[in-house]
């Protein structure tokens, strides 16, 4: 096996799509987080689904390392927006990461592949934004703390575990970037109940899930996500597909 690059998602909605992309796939693990190895654009990937938050993120991608030479790293999967610009579906490929933890303020710049990167997703007609991500430990969930994150950070889209597979791949001394699709706008809230819908490995909790059916705005709520989800994840899909092929190690 060559040296692969890792590519780190939080949820099983965010890896179900990219596995579509791995040929000779196959189930693994390292540690408590589940991996899948293939073969993408002639390159080795290792697909890890983290789970959610910055820490599982960054622990994600230290077993991976421990278990196979990585020499790249991509977060990948869903954000928020916070910038009244961005819509359900849009792509973020950010020049730098905000670790916004209350406490340290940390800043990551990407690889400077990431130029080449949107270089050919532009030349593949999908249009990225490279404004600042920002990563939390607690969800955004109304339209207010997104628009007051977005003037205090100047972050155009927000997620939960960009920081640390940044933090990790600075550790490892690899190098590392982002895309992340845009399923919730600015304007959008996120109602607490969604907490419920979601396990910390990133799992559907389908208990959760149902018993929200049967208010007619929770369903709403939650129809409204999926068909948001599906297209960030389709556009997830075939951002990675151009974009892997031109990664310059």
């Amino acid at each position: 096996m060559d040296r692969p690059i890792a590519l780190v998602v939080a949820l099983a909605q965010e890896r179900r799509p990219l596995l579509r992309l791995l040929a000779a796939a196959r189930q693994g693990r390292a540690d408590e987080f589940r991996l899948i190895v293939g073969e993408l654009a002639g390159q080795t990937a290792v697909l890890i689904q983290a789970g959610i938050g910055r820490d599982r993120a960054r622990r994600a991608l230290l077993a991976a390392a421990h278990r196979f030479p990585v020499r790249a790293a991509w977060s990948l999967g869903f954000s928020g927006g916070l910038a009244e610009t961005l819509c359900p579906g849009d792509l973020v490929c950010p020049a730098v990461v905000l670790q916004d933890d209350g406490r340290t303020g940390q800043s990551f710049g990407v690889a400077p592949a990431q130029a080449a990167v949107r270089a050919a997703l532009a030349a593949a007609g999908i249009r990225t934004h490279d404004g600042p991500l920002l990563t939390v430990d607690d969800p955004l969930r109304t339209p207010e703390v997104k628009r007051a994150a977005h003037r205090r950070t100047g972050a155009v889209a927000v997620d939960m575990e960009a920081a640390g597979v940044a933090e990790a791949a600075c550790e490892l001394g690899i190098p590392w970037l982002a895309i992340k699709a845009v399923v919730d706008a600015a304007g959008e809230a996120l109602p607490e109940f969604l907490a419920g819908c979601t396990t910390a490995q990133g799992e559907l909790r389908w208990r959760g899930l149902l018993s929200n059916l049967a208010s007619a705005r929770r369903r709403r709520t939650l129809w409204r996500l999926r068909r948001a989800s599906r297209q960030a994840a389709q556009g997830l899909q075939r951002a990675v597909d151009v974009a892997f092929a031109a990664w310059s190690p």
